[in-house]
């Protein structure tokens, strides 16, 4: 037992000593220095803001310059910023004007009543007040087939004043989005109706009602001064 133990104790002091060594190591090594989980150095919000705002302003010069090396993209580019000079507000005044012609002068032809006409300057306005409609915007209801469910006479009064209503709201922009909608029933109306006109003319009021529901009178309104008043 003696000699296996003596065998042993070269090990045991050569553990002692690498231990010995580690400790003094340690004790010459820097302390740590406590710091908190956050407290990696990062950009303040206004320089991240900063290095976005040039990394997107190289990114579209890089664009730009890609651009220009094609003939073909310089000329498309030039034609769109040229189409952008085109502002919205009298592409939707055109609009307005053309969808309210077109369905008051047929809400006209379905009514009779007292003559209105205004005259300013060299321009002069008439119009039938829709005092009753006409029979035969009635029986254009009555020989439909298949027959509506709400009396015909009903449908042909409610058709003739929206025709009469809805148009001057498109003139002067107010509630443009539910005077389009209205009109797009009305439309849907005249296509039951008349189903053979859906390519003739139907369909294009339709688109030009769904540019005025999707994106509104636009500028010269009264739907913006409206908009512009309760903002402030």
């Amino acid at each position: 037992m003696a000699d296996i133990s003596t065998a042993h104790r070269p090990i045991d002091s050569g553990e002692a000593a690498m231990s010995r060594l580690t400790q003094r190591l340690a004790a010459l090594a820097p302390p740590a220095l406590d710091l908190p989980h956050n407290s990696i150095m990062r950009p303040s919000p206004a320089v991240a803001a900063a290095l976005a705002t040039s990394h997107a302003i190289s990114k579209r010069a890089a664009e730009r310059a890609r651009r220009s090396r094609s003939v073909v993209g310089l000329t498309v580019d030039s034609f769109i910023a040229a189409c952008s000079f085109v502002p919205y507000a009298l592409v939707a005044l055109g609009l307005r004007l053309i969808m309210a012609r077109v369905f008051f002068f047929d809400g006209q032809s379905k009514i009779t009543g007292s003559l209105l006409s205004f005259d300013f300057y060299n321009f002069s306005f008439s119009a039938l007040l829709p005092m009753q409609v006409k029979a035969e915007a009635v029986n254009a209801f009555v020989a439909a087939y298949p027959p509506l469910m709400v009396p015909p006479a009903m449908a042909a009064t409610a058709l003739a004043y929206a025709e009469f209503a809805l148009p001057l709201l498109l003139v002067v922009g107010f509630a443009t989005r539910f005077a389009a909608l209205g009109l797009l029933l009305v439309t849907a109306v005249q296509f039951y109706l008349m189903p053979a006109g859906l390519w003739t003319v139907q369909v294009y009021w339709a688109a030009i009602l769904l540019v005025l529901l999707s994106r509104g009178a636009g500028a010269l309104s009264l739907d913006n001064i409206i908009r512009l008043i309760a903002r402030r």
